[in-house]
């Protein structure tokens, strides 16, 4: 990885083709720790600027307003080893969740990568991009 510029967010990371693979691969298989049934939910990895990776799982709930996504578990993963700095995140992500990736982008003024497969053809989407009417636009610190 290597940062390359900076957005509105802050600082900007890409990754080579081999970490993007290596993300998805990882968040393909932690696939099989989602609950309550293996393989039946989303996984993510996210890559921290420290070159850790962690991933993320769902966590159903029976009344569905518990539910944890994969993007909340791999980020507080990550923040559980003492890393918020997060430049990359597996998608594609719902609305909710790209709300919380900018929100850490915010915080950490990295403009998180979000790396997507279609199509057999990997993209690196900063959040910035994901997000064209932010809230908040800007963190007061």
């Amino acid at each position: 990885m290597k940062q390359i510029d900076s957005t509105n967010l802050g600082s900007r990371f890409e990754l080579t083709q081999d970490e993007c693979r290596n993300l998805l691969d990882i968040a393909s298989k932690a696939l099989k720790y989602t609950y309550p049934e293996p393989n039946n939910g989303y996984a993510v990895a996210v890559l921290t600027k420290h070159g850790n990776v962690y991933e993320g799982i769902s966590y159903k709930s029976d009344t569905y307003t518990l539910t944890m996504h994969s993007e909340a578990t791999a980020l507080a993963n990550a923040a559980i080893h003492g890393e918020k700095e997060v430049v990359a995140i597996t998608g594609p992500n719902c609305h909710i969740c790209k709300q919380l990736i900018y929100e850490s982008s915010l915080n950490s003024g990295i403009d998180i990568t979000v790396v997507i497969e279609e199509g057999g053809t990997v993209k690196q989407v900063p959040i910035s991009e994901l997000m064209p009417y932010p809230w908040p636009e800007t963190k007061d610190r």
